[in-house]
């Protein structure tokens, strides 16, 4: 579970909390799936990044932008891979109120330590037959270290877009946690409920510090 929530702490928070720059023109075809990560980023930075906010407001205002911005749902059934197909509506349901919590207790504090990095969008591809847009972007630091390159998939739905995965380096996070789930699962005799025994204790600690 450490190494799940390290990891989409980290790159979730990247966008959220970085200041979005011009960067390079987005290569001739669909420009939304760009302005779109452009616009959350701007959006993220006036209401997440306030002076004087308490934590209790950045985390309601950070679930409001996650929800907005981030297909949790699907994420979170992608994640559990075949183990989502047999839940009953009543521990899927929690499940996902588990996932979506998990995350906002996880990374909402970050948003206080924001320190200037640029996000700079490079450009965006459109796979011919998808609905879905990947944003090529980099992350620079303010003091001249490496350059990440992060990439978003963005699924357009008549319109309406979401973040559906983020990739770091090349890697895929949503990949990577359904993994990591997936081996919590499989070291509990693949016992589903030890996924849930460990969300639960997770999520419990993080909303008591």
């Amino acid at each position: 579970m450490p190494g799940f929530i390290r990891k989409f702490a980290v790159c979730t928070a990247l966008l959220l909390v970085l200041t979005v720059s011009q960067g390079a023109a987005a290569a001739p075809g669909p420009q939304d799936a760009g302005r779109f990560v452009k616009q959350l980023g701007n959006m993220a930075i006036e209401a997440l990044t306030a002076k004087g906010i308490s934590a209790a407001d950045r985390e309601s205002r950070f679930r409001v932008l996650l929800r907005q911005s981030f297909d949790v749902k699907r994420i979170g059934r992608f994640v559990l891979g075949r183990y989502s197909r047999n839940l009953n509506p009543a521990l899927a349901q929690e499940y996902q109120n588990l996932f979506e919590d998990l995350i906002v207790a996880t990374y909402a504090a970050r948003f206080a330590g924001y320190s200037g990095q640029s996000f700079v969008i490079k450009r965006v591809i459109k796979p011919k037959g998808r609905r879905d847009s990947i944003v090529l972007s980099e992350i620079r630091r303010a003091d001249g270290g490496p350059v990440i390159r992060v990439d978003w998939q963005v699924h357009d739905k008549s319109g309406d877009y979401k973040v559906v995965d983020v990739r770091v380096e090349g890697v895929s996070m949503s990949i990577t946690q359904r993994d990591e789930f997936t081996a919590v699962i499989r070291k509990n005799d693949g016992k589903f409920d030890s996924l849930m025994v460990a969300l639960r204790k997770k999520s419990a600690s993080l909303k008591s510090h």
